[in-house]
C-alpha cells in the first residue's frame, strides 16, 4: 500500500538516529495524523500510513569540528563542512548526491522536512524538483559558471511539500540556480525566535527566496535552534501538510 513517505534530514554534528530522537514529538503527531488503514481518518492516497526516512550525512566528523563537543559522543555528521554561506561548501556535492540516491532507491516521497543543514538541503531539493528548474541549471553553468544539476536528482517524482526548520540559503554565485527565479513550490519555514545560529538575518536569505506570503510560509516558534515538537506547532505542521496534499 502507498505511504506518505517523507524524508527527515538532520543538521550538523547530528545523526538520523539522533534527530529521529529529537522530534520524537513530530513523529508521533505524523503517524496519528496519517494512520495506515483501516484505521479511521486514513489518508485514501496514502493507506499505508506514514514512514519517516532519516538517512545519516556524508561528512563524518570528529569531536575537534564543533566547539560544544560533549566527551564521549557521538561528534555526529555533517552534509558539508561549515564556512561562510557566501562561500562554496565543501562536500555539498556529496551530501546531494546521497540524498537523491536515497529518495530515488527508497520513494516516491511525498515530501522533506529538513533542520538546520537539513533546512538548507531542504530549499535545494525544494528547488531541483520544480518543473523546469534543471533547464535554469544548464543556462546559469553557461551563463556564469554555477554548478550543474545534480544527476542524483535527475528523474525523481516531485514532492508536494517541505518544511525548513532554521534553514537558510547559499549566498555563494554558484548557487545561483538553484534561488533565481524564486523556489515557487510550497515550502514552509519554520524558525526560532531566539535562535542564536541561524539568526532572523541568516534565515531571512532563504524566506526571501520563495514566493508566497509571509503569513502562509513562515511559522515562528518562541524557543532557539531547534524543531519545535508541542503540540500547538506539530498541529500546525500538519495541516500545511494536509492542506498541501490537497491541491
Amino acid at each position: 500500500m502507498s505511504k506518505l513517505k517523507i524524508l527527515m534530514i538532520h543538521g550538523y554534528t547530528e545523526t538520523g538516529e539522533t534527530f529521529r530522537a529529537d522530534v520524537r514529538g513530530l513523529e508521533n503527531a505524523l503517524m496519528e495524523a496519517f494512520p495506515a488503514a483501516p484505521a479511521p481518518g486514513f489518508h485514501p492516497d496514502y493507506p499505508g500510513g506514514a514512514e519517516l526516512v532519516y538517512p545519516d550525512g556524508t561528512w563524518r566528523l570528529r569531536p575537534t569540528d564543533w566547539a560544544r563537543y560533549i566527551p564521549g559522543t557521538d561528534p555526529g555528521f555533517g552534509w558539508f563542512y561549515k564556512v561562510d554561506d557566501d562561500e562554496e561548501f565543501p562536500g555539498l556535492l556529496d551530501g546531494l548526491q546521497r540524498l537523491g540516491d536515497t529518495m530515488r532507491s527508497q520513494g516516491p516521497f511525498a515530501g522533506v522536512i529538513g533542520f538546520s543543514q537539513g533546512g538548507f538541503l531542504t530549499g535545494l531539493i525544494t528547488s531541483l524538483l520544480e518543473p523546469g528548474r534543471q533547464s535554469i541549471f544548464e543556462q546559469t553553468a553557461i551563463e556564469s559558471g554555477g554548478i550543474a544539476f545534480p544527476d542524483s536528482f535527475k528523474g525523481i517524482d516531485p514532492i508536494k511539500f517541505s518544511i525548513s526548520c532554521c534553514g537558510f540559503a547559499g549566498l555563494s554565485p554558484r548557487y545561483k540556480a538553484f534561488y533565481s527565479p524564486k523556489i515557487s513550490a510550497p515550502m514552509l519555514h519554520v524558525n526560532g525566535q531566539f535562535d542564536q545560529i541561524v539568526y532572523d538575518k541568516r534565515s531571512r536569505t532563504l524566506i526571501d527566496a520563495t514566493t508566497g506570503t509571509e503569513e502562509e510560509k513562515v511559522l515562528i516558534h518562541p524557543g532557539g535552534h531547534t524543531v519545535p515538537t508541542s503540540k500547538l506547532y506539530t498541529d500546525a505542521m500538519i495541516m500545511y501538510i494536509k492542506n498541501q496534499l490537497l491541491l
